[in-house]
């Protein structure tokens, strides 16, 4: 076999050629793990949607959570509370509705990820333990945690 040429492409693949690289993957991966991947192509184990706003009396939005549930995972993407609102327990609350209800769908996990300029003392008195640090991830001193935390 000859060595294989490289093309460095910088714009988006076409799908033709995206799935010419994913279709080996995702191969080897229903090879090594069928099972939970004809699960998860069920529909009813599809992710489901979690979010959540908080509103002020006048009913402006002042916060949110966005969020995913799949298997026994919540997965949290955004937590943001408006700069005017924060220190009021709506970080808190909107977190503790996320947990609650990912409970209900039967989640026994949670993971999210932060910046060391975000908030991860928030979710380390929530619970959530640091499963992973990425020094320098904006090339700006910033780390970037992922944090998990058993819902049980």
């Amino acid at each position: 076999m000859s060595q294989p040429t490289l093309t460095l492409i910088e714009q988006d693949l076409t799908e033709e050629d995206r799935e010419a690289v994913c279709a080996p993957l995702r191969t080897y991966n229903r090879e090594r793990n069928g099972e939970f991947f004809a699960k998860r192509d069920l529909p009813e184990h599809a992710a489901r949607k979690l979010n959540l706003v908080a509103r002020d009396g006048e009913g402006r939005i002042v916060g949110g959570l966005i969020a995913e549930t799949q298997f026994a995972w919540l997965k949290i993407e955004i937590l943001s509370v408006a700069p005017e609102s924060r220190h009021r327990g709506i970080g808190s609350l909107l977190m503790n509705a996320a947990e609650t209800e990912a409970r209900a769908r039967g989640c026994q996990y949670a993971y999210l990820d932060t910046a060391d300029y975000q908030a991860p003392l928030f979710y380390e008195k929530r619970g959530y333990i640091v499963a992973g640090k990425l020094p320098d991830w904006d090339s700006h001193g910033h780390a970037k945690y992922l944090f998990v935390k058993r819902l049980g």
